[in-house]
């Protein structure tokens, strides 16, 4: 009988030689393309054991956690993880790299003979400085219908012509060739300026739609009206000062109206009282996110903070909108409309970072926090810092990025991302509810001092 006991011991050992199991989250499975010449395995096994990838040994966390970089040659590349004998096989192939194109004329500078009208075929088109589908070169946002004056093109843009020597880009998907011939100078029939508590609001009624360009001064809100009558080189300008708290505009017909906020008035003692606030746990649904070396879905850990949050922010007198506040997708179009339909005063997009294979190697470690318009800038060093302080995290500062949810807001947004999921340390503190707390009670007190200093 005790042999028998004996026997049925040693098998079970050699069938599960750890009682922790040894869980890949990244790549996400076997036989996978990467086209990169660097990537990582991130994942969980046994903290008493080490992780060991074709006989080269890597950190493991005291969480059980690890994130152990790795290059690929071209061609296959078979890797072997070992965690104390319990032992995976992963194929990784790195495609070989195709042999570089001639240069293709179609993206060479084109004047065109004579100008081009062109019509603006979808809502929040940008009008870029530059001839690039990316970054923080957009300088307005069109509404569908607007006619612009094309001079040329570019790497699969439309140069338009704002003014005599003001000019940008629009993307050809886009917009179209319009009918029209030529595009005359509209006239200036009214201007209306009104304020209503905090809100400046400026109507302008034209006898024709033509572009704008709103900016932010040292001082204020700066407007250009292009193509008008009247005005020095067919531009009209107007400044409004006072610190920029949001703001927004649109056509409705041939009425532009502008609206802009300045910081609404609060108690020092407690700035949050009466503010709307919307906060934003980013990803949701079949898009989960990041996934940290735990396992943890970085969607899960997002809603967790913002209803953490949330409740804090109520607390101490504020008004809270969540754009979801379950397990569900919303697109990033409505989470903006959301935040502009309910008027708020601050939007904050809650995430979890992570990083490209490219990137693999680096050691990101902490808190960053992201704004487009210069009027968020102080918010997202105000919150980083803060967060930095209650946890303990590395202070990645504030950085400027064009992310869809806030670069169209109508109010001061920032999108945080809290801590790398894929460094095992900052995994584990993410997912406990003490330390939650902090990044948490971080935000409130970071709202609180970047209110106090309007």
């Amino acid at each position: 009988m005790f042999k028998n006991i004996s026997l049925i011991t040693a098998v079970l050992l050699v069938l599960s030689p750890s009682c922790f199991g040894l869980e890949i989250v990244y790549p996400h499975s076997d036989n996978v393309t990467i086209n990169s010449s660097k990537t990582f395995f991130i994942g969980n096994g046994d903290p008493e054991k080490p992780i060991v990838i074709n006989g080269v040994v890597g950190e493991m966390d005291k969480s059980g956690g690890f994130k152990f970089p790795v290059t690929l040659d071209y061609g296959e590349n078979t890797f072997f993880i070992d965690n104390g004998g319990n032992v995976q096989q992963y194929t990784i192939t790195r495609p070989y790299s195709k042999p570089q194109q001639s240069a293709n004329n179609s993206n060479a500078p084109m004047h065109y003979d004579y100008d081009v009208i062109i019509t603006v075929t979808t809502d929040n088109t940008p009008l870029r400085s530059t001839p690039v589908d990316s970054g923080l070169n957009r300088l307005q946002h069109f509404q569908k219908g607007l006619n612009l004056v094309a001079i040329g093109e570019e790497r699969g843009f439309y140069k338009v012509k704002l003014g005599r020597d003001d000019f940008g880009f629009i993307s050809k998907s886009n917009a179209v060739r319009s009918d029209d011939k030529t595009s005359e100078p509209a006239q200036i029939l009214n201007e209306n300026i009104t304020q209503d508590g905090n809100v400046t609001t400026l109507e302008y009624t034209l006898d024709k739609q033509v572009p704008y360009i709103i900016s932010e001064s040292s001082n204020g809100t700066d407007i250009f009206i292009y193509n008008v009558l009247n005005s020095p080189f067919e531009k009209y300008e107007k400044h409004i000062d006072g610190k920029v708290f949001g703001y927004s505009s649109k056509y409705d017909g041939n009425k532009l109206i502008i609206k802009i906020k300045n910081p609404p008035k609060m108690n020092p003692a407690c700035p949050l009282s009466g503010l709307k606030i919307t906060l934003d746990p980013g990803h949701g649904g079949s898009e989960s996110g990041a996934v940290g070396c735990l396992g943890t879905l970085e969607k899960n850990l997002n809603l967790n903070i913002a209803a953490n949050l949330k409740e804090k922010l109520q607390n101490k007198g504020a008004t809270v909108y969540m754009t979801r506040e379950d397990d569900s997708a919303v697109s990033l179009n409505d989470r903006v409309k959301y935040t502009n339909d309910n008027n708020s005063d601050i939007f904050i997009s809650i995430h979890n970072n992570s990083l490209p294979d490219s990137m693999a190697d680096k050691k990101a470690s902490g808190t960053e926090t992201y704004y487009f318009y210069p009027q968020s800038k102080a918010l997202a060093s105000k919150l980083s810092s803060s967060i930095s302080k209650a946890t303990g995290f590395n202070d990645g500062g504030a950085r400027g990025q064009s992310f869809a949810v806030i670069r169209n807001t109508n109010c001061p947004a920032v999108l945080i991302e809290v801590g790398y999921m894929i460094n095992p340390d900052d995994n584990a503190k993410l997912i406990d509810k003490d330390f939650q707390d902090k990044i948490t009670d971080g935000i409130v007190q970071g709202l609180e001092s970047y209110l106090n200093d309007l």
